[in-house]
């Protein structure tokens, strides 16, 4: 099938919606309104395609979208502490949108703004490139920062997202993508019984705000030790300060080093046969399970409820400055910044 392309209206804007699809019944919509990964459905053991991603009933929702369903996040993801960062010896102050922090890039980021839509149609995979140019003082970050982002659908059932920005002077650049994963098809159980499995040591240490410290946890006789399989809810019905002042998982896994022989996570609902292994090259990614909620209405007449979905967040480390003394996330304009992650999709 060939890629289909609409044109929608999103509340006062007019949007690009894009659907890729591969010979497996696994369907992919996007839209260009940052860059938004919409839904995704694969087939269950049965054969039964169904969604495998919170969406909003409404497409008119992305236009506010406050949980950044499927939105690409940028500059950087996450929270910087006190809305300051140092780069070059200098530092600079940015809008704080989450008490005194500044998260995900900013009111009105990439993420909230509509980016250029590049086709491409081959016999083994679909992909759609979407392009962004995040002016020099768009939310206080110096230097103009020139992103794309590609995704690539493959007859094997493999979602890639391919980052690639450059910058014509030092910046900060730290991507994602915020999709919510629910294995069980059409959001009909929350991810409690999710069987999760992490490549990871340790997770980074944070203050009661949920801003990293520098300091590491390490997982071995915690609520996080995911390094064999266990059911999500040992971590999200736990007792520990940890979770509860996160009022779930919301914590930077440091990822182990990869290897295409295994992934770095695995998620799988045991009842629908459905798996999702993700590869990375990436050292750190954030596991959070929809803890704040809104009551949106979303599809297959789903209201968003706590731990109905899992995002995880691909992404730099974000606790340890430079040797320089500049943020982790600082790019120059002779360091293109480059980012892969790879969403798998089988059966149990």
């Amino acid at each position: 099938m060939a890629i289909e392309h609409y044109k929608r209206r999103m509340g006062e804007h007019e949007i690009e919606q894009i659907i890729l699809t591969n010979k497996n019944g696994m369907r992919v919509e996007l839209i260009n309104w940052g860059a938004t990964l919409v839904d995704v459905r694969v087939p269950d053991k049965y054969g039964v395609a169904e969604s495998v991603t919170l969406a909003y009933d409404d497409l008119a929702m992305y236009e506010a979208n406050p949980s950044y369903f499927g939105a690409i996040v940028g500059r950087v993801a996450g929270r910087i502490e006190g809305s300051r960062f140092q780069l070059g010896g200098q530092e600079y102050a940015l809008p704080a949108n989450t008490g005194a922090h500044h998260l995900h890039g900013g009111a009105g980021a990439m993420s909230h703004q509509p980016w250029r839509v590049h086709l491409n149609d081959d016999a083994d995979w679909q992909s759609v490139r979407f392009e962004y140019v995040s002016p020099a003082g768009e939310n206080a970050y110096p230097a103009q920062l020139n992103v794309s982002v590609t995704y690539l659908l493959t007859q094997d059932n493999t979602l890639s997202i391919n980052y690639h920005a450059d910058a014509d002077a030092p910046t900060l650049c730290n991507l994602t993508n915020h999709a919510y994963f629910n294995l069980s098809g059409n959001a009909r159980r929350t991810v409690h019984e999710h069987r999760l499995q992490v490549d990871a040591d340790a997770v980074c240490a944070m203050s009661d705000d949920l801003i990293v410290t520098g300091d590491a946890w390490l997982v071995a006789g915690s609520v996080f030790d995911f390094r064999a399989a266990q059911p999500l809810a040992q971590a999200l019905h736990s007792d520990d300060r940890r979770i509860l002042l996160a009022q779930g998982l919301d914590h930077y896994f440091i990822l182990n080093r990869h290897s295409r022989e295994k992934p770095q996570i695995s998620l799988s609902d045991e009842i629908s046969g459905r798996r999702l292994r993700v590869w990375t090259n990436q050292p750190c990614a954030v596991l959070y399970a929809h803890n704040y909620p809104s009551s949106e209405v979303l599809r297959h007449g789903k209201i968003g409820a706590q731990h109905d979905a899992l995002c995880i967040e691909t992404q730099k480390l974000p606790h340890q400055r430079l040797p320089n003394g500049d943020h982790p996330a600082a790019i120059y304009p002779e360091q293109a910044y480059t980012q892969r992650t790879d969403f798998c999709f089988d059966i149990l």
